[in-house]
């Protein structure tokens, strides 16, 4: 999820996520650090550009292993030796082996995870005092009426395939009863807006575009994986659909937190 800045081209996505990416590695102190965990790396591109920059180790931990493998393949292109990846559950992030951590991010993972507070007690685990912990993560608000909980943000739950978000206030309180100091903690709503835009901008094209290509690929898909692939076609519309109308309703807060491990 890329930081739009005010004036900025929010067409631009390449320059604002670089810029973005930046941000977070100075919030952790990243040029400093020694030992710096990725939760949730996901295909491993955060941990690759900060592998990149750190003077000492970033190891990514992720629980699907398709996309680990992704992950393995830039350290293979990149031939970076700082930079390791490990197929582990957050939930479970304590059993993790090795030295304590200088510092930590998870983005965009945690309202994934069926308890926070619970992953939050386990991440502190790992964190040196003094090390600095950076969660980003989508949070709804403290009150919404029973519509707007049934036509809106329950679909996007499903279609997201996230059991329930945190709202502001439970994760404040989640910080401070895992170990943790909060040194900021800032509502990005207003600035990742052009993400959502895009995201439903490219569901529209891909919907609208039925030129012999994309048919073909589809058919191919069809043929290969049956109704899923349609299916994941039709899941992956809906998603981007509902994405946007949560955050043009103000039911979907996208929340900064850097705290400070005690």
């Amino acid at each position: 999820m890329a930081i739009f800045n005010d004036g900025d081209d929010p067409r631009d996505f390449d320059a604002a996520l670089e810029r973005t990416h930046q941000r977070y590695f100075n919030a952790i102190q990243g040029a400093s650090a020694k030992r710096i965990l990725e939760l949730g790396s996901g295909g491993g591109a955060f941990s690759e550009w900060m592998a990149q920059r750190a003077p000492g180790q970033v190891v990514g931990v992720d629980i699907s292993p398709a996309q680990l493998a992704h992950a393995r393949e830039r350290v293979k292109r990149g031939k970076l030796s700082n930079l390791h990846f490990f197929e582990h559950d957050i939930m479970r992030i304590g059993d993790l082996r090795g030295e304590p951590f200088d510092a930590a991010v998870c983005l965009d993972t945690a309202c994934y995870l069926p308890d926070k507070r619970a992953a939050l007690k386990e991440i502190s685990t790992q964190l040196r005092g003094g090390a600095k912990f950076l969660l980003v993560d989508w949070c709804r608000p403290k009150q919404m009426t029973p519509l707007q909980q049934q036509m809106i943000l329950e679909p996007f739950y499903r279609y997201w395939c996230i059991p329930a978000m945190e709202t502001v206030d439970s994760y404040r309180r989640a910080f401070k009863a895992t170990g943790f100091r909060l040194l900021e903690l800032n509502d990005l709503s207003a600035r990742v807006a052009p993400n959502w835009e895009r995201g439903y901008g490219l569901a529209q094209r891909a919907l609208a575009d039925r030129g012999t290509e994309q048919l073909l690929t589809i058919g191919a898909s069809t043929l290969r994986d049956g109704s899923r692939a349609v299916k994941l076609a039709k899941d992956q519309f809906y998603a981007a659909i509902f994405a946007k109308v949560a955050a043009d309703a103000g039911l979907l807060k996208y929340v900064l937190f850097l705290g400070e491990r005690l």
